[in-house]
Parts: C-alpha cells; structure tokens; sequence
C-alpha cells in the first residue's frame, strides 16, 4: 500500500520542446497534496520528483511508474527516499472521464524514459 494516496483532481502541464511539466494535486491547494514532475522527455535519468512538499524533492528519484485505469503508482528508488521524506509509494488515482487528467497522464507518460514506466 503506498504511503501517500492522492486522488487528483487539479492538474498542471507545460511542454516546451523536450522539456516537460507535469503535476497532479488533490485540489487547487497545495497543502492537499500533490506530486510534480520536471524533466526532459524520454530522458533516461529520469524526471526531477516532488512530493506535497517542496522540501520533498530529488532528481531520479523515480524508480517506476506502473499506469493502470485508474491512474498511477510512483515508486521512489531507496537511494532517494530521504529526500523524499523517506516516502518509497506514492499512488495518484485520476478519473477516467477527466479530460485534464487524462492529458497530464499522456504527458507524464511522453516524459518518462520507456524504462521508467510500465503499464
């Protein structure tokens, strides 16, 4: 079961060129809880991660990301869980009819390196 559970509702993305934003938040205030990504798309290091905090963030931090219908595991790698606030599972759960939802998981999705992800 992941530490943090995070049922998405506001949404955040930019793209310019390869570089690539992407956020999923509780609500429109940050104190409910979010995670963000920021990289390069396809990059194999993988994205810069931040967890409900912006304290709370590393670069390749990402171990993996598993899609499913209902949105997304994150797994931390255990190197940077301590930057992370020691949070190895973060689950974003994203409405399938949600159009804003749906484009910042094809976004995310573009961003991670084919290794990174799964499902």
């Amino acid at each position: 079961m992941a530490e943090i559970e995070i049922k998405a509702r506001a949404f955040w993305t930019d793209a310019t060129g390869k570089d690539i934003a992407v956020g999923f938040a509780a609500s429109e205030d940050p104190d409910d809880g979010y995670v963000l990504f920021e990289g390069k798309a396809g990059a194999a290091a993988g994205p810069f991660v931040e967890v409900s905090d912006e304290i709370f963030g590393a670069d390749e931090a990402v171990e993996r990301v598993v899609f499913d219908a209902t949105g997304f595991a994150l797994s931390i790698r255990a190197a940077a869980a301590a930057k992370l606030g020691m949070v190895r599972e973060v689950r974003v759960f994203v409405e399938p009819e949600d159009a804003d939802g749906q484009a910042a998981l094809a976004l995310l999705r573009r961003l991670l390196a084919p290794g990174l992800q799964a499902g």
